[in-house]
């Protein structure tokens, strides 16, 4: 579907990724913009299949739905959003955040980047204290729904429970366009955005 970063993803395979930690204990919780975008009149009205409530250490928060083959991202306008799951504890998920939060300057009238803070368990101070040290000034979740979140996005892109992270999912106007399993280069995320700002849908 874009000729370009499938080369670029060839490369992946020698980048390492985290895999998922090991639960450290045997509980499972059930784990902005102002502008709120309205859904394409094609997108089912039917009630939300999944649903899943982010918030930020600034306690800005979103409601992620899955409807179909429709993701609906509330409160947020821009047509390109990327999901990047994370850990604190993984290396190449360290190694990342910095440029993450550049992608997100550089491109910020077209694309919203979340970071989904996953198998963690940092309070926001920390978590705060995390963004600062690795320079990651972007929306990061740190709330209840966020490894219910991971768990649903990873079995929609084929991937087991235990996926490796970092891993990035991207979507246009709602629709899954493709994941990175792994620490991306920031040259292609940008080629990727490039490609997907002059795409017509």
């Amino acid at each position: 579907m874009y000729p370009k970063i499938f080369f670029l993803l060839l490369l992946l395979l020698l980048l390492n990724a985290c895999g998922k930690k090991e639960q450290q204990n045997a509980q499972t919780t059930p784990k902005p913009q102002k502008t709120v975008a309205s859904a394409p009149s094609s997108v089912p009205q039917t009630p939300p299949s999944d649903s899943f409530l982010i918030r930020d250490v600034d306690h800005r928060s979103t409601r992620i739905e899955f409807r179909g083959d429709w993701v609906l991202f509330h409160k947020i306008r821009q047509p390109i959003v990327a999901l990047t799951f994370f850990s604190s504890w993984c290396a190449p998920c360290r190694g990342m955040l910095p440029y993450l939060g550049d992608l997100q300057k550089k491109n910020r009238q077209d694309l919203f980047l979340i970071g989904v803070l996953v198998n963690d368990d940092l309070n926001d101070t920390s978590l705060r204290d995390f963004m600062h040290r690795y320079e990651a000034p972007f929306f990061i979740s740190n709330a209840p729904d966020n490894d219910a979140l991971g768990e649903r996005v990873a079995r929609e892109c084929n991937l087991s429970e235990n996926y490796p992270l970092p891993l990035t999912v991207i979507y246009k106007n709602g629709k899954y366009v493709m994941h990175i399993a792994g620490a991306a280069p920031y040259e292609m995320l940008q080629s990727l955005i490039d490609q997907l700002k002059e795409k017509k849908d």
